[in-house]
């Protein structure tokens, strides 16, 4: 999280260089997500996602845009709204996955239509949801570090924060769902990478399903998202929401955990995963960029980005939280 809080900071650089850094350790899959309002030229709300409607006959979805301009910018004048409710998902479309992302009329006159469209979606058997945001940028899929951004520009992207992660499997399958960052729809723009296992997933998540909260995949990490918006919405304390998840939660891991005005890394009540925080002061030579904390699971991906004052690893089950207003 930078300092100064500027939406207009190298994160996704940042994120990018400190991924491939670490990307002997994990090979299956990728993604990042992004705070803040600072688009470089429209790279976020123009990545080429298309309209997709059902074709019947041939049992698979296709484009139902005509149009294939690669035009960065002509995709982006679509958007009417500074901070437009956006709903991503992933349409599996003869054994590939599309990318999908949709713009959605909100008020809070209309909260149970847009419930109602995301559960129809939800209902089709080839589509998964994959995030809700206003403010948030969330970009995932298989493939390497460079995959990612060769699709999506990550390097590109700018923001006050963000988080990003590389997984391997080891218990569901390698598709784009699977990636990290998790999200849920119970509230927009909540993001969390995680490491390790959450042994008492299915616990949780039977907890949250009878309160009425919905889940689009069996990973355990999805259940650390929708848990927290459910704290936030019983108290709005984002602490104390990661102190509960951290206190109800069994077995070996260490997430990172962000929305637009904070990031927190929690560990494990026994710090079974490691979790490493650094400093930048910042470049104030060339002002390339201004002082910002960094969090990873080994010490040579801070270094790599300059964070190496400051280094700690948080206490075991106390979430080490970055706030701004």
């Amino acid at each position: 999280m930078f300092e100064n809080h500027n939406d207009n900071s190298p994160v996704g650089s940042i994120l990018q260089k400190m991924m491939a850094s670490q990307q002997i350790r994990a090979q299956d899959s990728t993604g990042v997500a992004i705070f803040g309002h600072g688009d470089d030229d429209g790279a976020y709300a123009a990545i080429g996602r298309d309209v997709l409607k059902y074709d019947e006959v041939n049992n698979c979805y296709c484009s139902s845009n005509n149009n294939k301009s690669n035009n960065r910018n002509e995709e982006s004048t679509s958007i009417t709204h500074p901070h437009p409710i956006r709903l991503g998902y992933f349409v599996e479309n003869q054994g590939e996955y599309l990318s999908c992302e949709e713009e959605v009329p909100y008020s809070s006159s209309s909260s149970e239509a847009l419930e109602k469209h995301i559960g129809r979606l939800a209902d089709n058997s080839h589509i998964t949801i994959a995030s809700l945001s206003m403010h948030m940028k969330l970009v995932k899929n298989t493939g390497l570090v460079g995959d990612l951004d060769s699709r999506y520009r990550v390097k590109s992207m700018r923001g006050s924060h963000g988080i990003g992660h590389l997984r391997i499997a080891t218990s569901s399958r390698v598709t784009p769902y699977n990636a990290h960052p998790f999200s849920t729809t119970v509230l927009p723009d909540i993001a969390v990478v995680h490491n390790g296992e959450i042994t008492n997933y299915s616990k949780l998540r039977n907890a949250l399903e009878l309160e009425g909260y919905p889940f689009y995949t069996s990973c355990d990490s999805e259940v650390i998202a929708v848990f927290i918006a459910d704290q936030l919405l019983k108290h709005g304390d984002i602490e104390k929401a990661h102190s509960e998840f951290a206190r109800s939660a069994d077995g070996p891991f260490t997430y990172l955990a962000a929305t637009p005005t904070s990031v927190a890394l929690v560990r494990d009540r026994f710090g079974s995963r490691k979790g490493i925080v650094g400093y930048n002061p910042g470049d104030n030579n060339n002002k390339t960029h201004s002082a910002f904390w960094a969090m990873a699971t080994d010490l040579s991906a801070l270094d790599l980005v300059g964070a190496t004052e400051c280094i700690e690893t948080p206490q075991p089950g106390k979430p080490r939280m970055f706030l701004h207003s």
